[in-house]
């Protein structure tokens, strides 16, 4: 196959926001580097029934990426449209981002139908966090079309072989999220969030249930009398009840503790969050990769991150972060440890030296899509 190869890429794309469209914006841009690429968008992504958040779009409707905007999962004439023009290009390879069954269906369809002979389905969630109806049937049907699935962690890999499909299974880890920054802005950015001196921990992103917000907060209170003025961000938009987290700051006397911004943040103001911290608490119940993880990767910040599920992949145990189990009482161990000991310089070095694995450039190198 020549180098230079015509690829489709399928997904969620500027406008829309969150963790699968930032990936699909940058593997794009390193896939466009050697390779001719167009984009298939979404015109409508998930019905607002089913969207627990304010907005599924980025607050200026910008289209950075220039994308032919088709795809509707309740339109069966949007599929076959896609169909269409994807055997128009005449492409070497498609490749689906899949994170959620809700659009097996769909993917099944236009799959099945294209005659492009490489099929990619890059797999964000192997099993989606809530419970869809027939969701096993469903994402076996759809991953049978590929030729190649794309795993981003161990134990990902682990539930797609169960599936005995007969596609490649390649294991590739998240790139980083490359955002510029000045470490010389940390005081600034401290200043200007309400925190000087005091040692600053993270929580960042989505907040749903399985990612054990009650969790850190329970660390919290068993920190406190070892570090009373400890400062917790919680930044992200909740697709949950906030009321059960708010009761449990104010039950364990927290207020003084936790600062809330509990919205979908700007990249400029995502930066100021992630160098104002000295740790980032990932204290999630159960989940995959994590593009909240590769974020803090990029700004050289230490992580503290659960043993369930793949985010143990990516850190390095007590070098350049901490692995734990999902209980309060480990994290708030870590926590204090990582304090007491300084630990923070250390660790941003070592970061910034192993993140070197995780290019965008290593992950299209790995996908072998010349082979």
């Amino acid at each position: 196959m020549n180098n230079n190869l015509k690829i489709v890429s399928i997904g969620p794309y500027s406008p829309y926001r969150g963790g699968i469209s930032d990936f699909n914006h940058d593997l794009i841009n390193q896939l466009k580097k050697t390779h001719n690429v167009s984009i298939l968008n979404f015109e409508k992504l998930y019905p607002s029934i089913f969207f627990p958040g304010k907005s599924q779009y980025k607050n200026r409707s910008s289209d950075s990426d220039k994308s032919f905007r088709i795809l509707n999962p309740l339109n069966i004439f949007s599929w076959k449209k896609a169909v269409r023009k994807i055997n128009q290009m005449k492409s070497d390879i498609v490749i689906f981002s899949y994170w959620h069954p809700f659009f097996a269906l769909m993917y099944s369809y236009i799959a099945k139908k294209i005659k492009t002979k490489k099929i990619y389905f890059l797999i964000h969630n192997a099993k989606p966090h809530q419970n869809f109806p027939f969701q096993k049937f469903l994402i076996k049907y759809m991953l049978q079309h590929a030729t190649h699935l794309v795993v981003m962690n161990e134990s990902e890999k682990q539930i797609i072989k169960s599936y005995n499909l007969k596609s490649e299974i390649i294991i590739s880890f998240h790139p980083i999220y490359e955002i510029d920054f000045n470490i010389n802005d940390r005081a600034q950015f401290k200043n200007e969030l309400g925190v000087k001196s005091e040692p600053t921990i993270l929580f960042f992103g989505l907040i749903r249930k399985y990612k054990g917000l009650d969790v850190l907060i329970k660390a919290v209170k068993d920190l406190k009398s070892h570090i009373p003025n400890i400062k917790v961000f919680v930044v992200g938009e909740p697709y949950t009840d906030m009321n059960f987290y708010l009761s449990q700051i104010k039950k364990y006397d927290l207020e003084s503790s936790f600062i809330l911004d509990l919205n979908f943040v700007s990249k400029e103001r995502l930066k100021k969050y992630f160098l104002s911290s000295e740790l980032i608490i990932l204290p999630y119940k159960r989940g995959t990769q994590s593009g909240i993880l590769s974020l803090s990767m990029n700004f050289n910040l230490p992580s503290i991150v659960t043993s369930r599920g793949g985010l143990k992949d990516y850190v390095i145990d007590k070098e350049t972060g901490f692995i734990v189990n999902p209980d309060a009482s480990e994290i708030a161990t870590s926590i204090k440890s990582f304090f007491d000991k300084n630990m923070f310089n250390e660790m941003s070095r070592s970061i910034s030296i192993h993140k070197k694995n995780f290019s965008w450039e290593e992950f299209e190198k790995n996908l072998k899509l010349n082979d």
